[in-house]
């Protein structure tokens, strides 16, 4: 048996004790083991068929397909709760790329979802949306590194989002627009972009924040690109960001 199926099969039994036993709080001891995260839960959309989860991902994590099923997307979840994130890979990218925030996340009490690109990114982005939702998620949340900040970042307002992170996104991407002078969405904000990132520039980024909010863009030395900030010296700030911008949003 395929072990998202397993996974989807017995979330019930494993989530009411989480939701018994969890103090939603992260474990800040440096000796800390990746934290522990519940199945995904039951009640699936009847659009959405269960798949193999990647090796890449923690234990704890389900994974199904949807879209079209000549070009279907990729979606992987874990964690539980109403307040969803959904992690946007960079170009070409999936949910491995995701795979420790993922974890760290769904530890701190969210229903988290990554997911790889099929040939409409469009669909792709709205997809995993739609499957957070279908899981029970009734806030989302989008955080997202290149490519994936760009679509966050445009979509935010089509999708409800409660709060944005965007890592080293362009302005724009695949048709996406991520400008901040022509977007609708108000809600939370947060870009963050390396100095001397050699794939986008910083100014391109820039223009994804707002620029009468000088809140909603950080700046950080070095040129690291996107998900490659989690292997800098600004690991822990980044989290921290990325953990305020949700709080924030989620009203915690």
């Amino acid at each position: 048996m395929p072990r998202a199926v397993r996974v989807l099969t017995s979330a019930v039994a494993v989530l009411t004790l989480a939701a018994c036993t969890s103090s939603g709080g992260r474990d800040e001891s440096e000796d800390a083991a990746t934290p522990t995260i519940a199945p995904a839960p039951t009640g699936i959309s009847a659009s959405l068929t269960p798949a193999d989860t990647p090796a890449c991902l923690p234990a704890g994590t389900a994974t199904v397909t949807t879209g079209a099923a000549d070009d279907p997307t990729l979606v992987s979840f874990a964690g539980g709760g109403t307040q969803g994130v959904l992690l946007a890979p960079q170009d070409r990218g999936d949910a491995c790329q995701w795979a420790d925030e993922l974890a760290r996340l769904a530890g701190e009490g969210y229903l988290v979802a990554s997911f790889g690109w099929s040939d409409d990114g469009r669909a792709s982005f709205l997809g995993a949306v739609d499957t957070l939702r279908s899981l029970g998620a009734t806030d989302v949340a989008l955080v997202g590194a290149s490519k994936g900040g760009t679509y966050a970042a445009a979509l935010a307002d089509e999708v409800d989002a409660v709060a944005v992170v965007a890592l080293g996104p362009p302005a724009a991407f695949d048709g996406q627009v991520a400008l901040a002078a022509s977007s609708t969405y108000t809600g939370p904000l947060l870009v963050i972009a390396s100095t001397d990132d050699p794939n986008v520039g910083v100014d391109s980024s820039r223009a994804v924040s707002r620029a009468d909010d000088p809140g909603t863009f950080l700046e950080l030395a070095g040129n690291a690109h996107g998900v490659a900030l989690f292997t800098t010296d600004h690991r822990e700030q980044v989290q921290q960001a990325i953990d305020d911008t949700l709080a924030t949003g989620f009203g915690s």
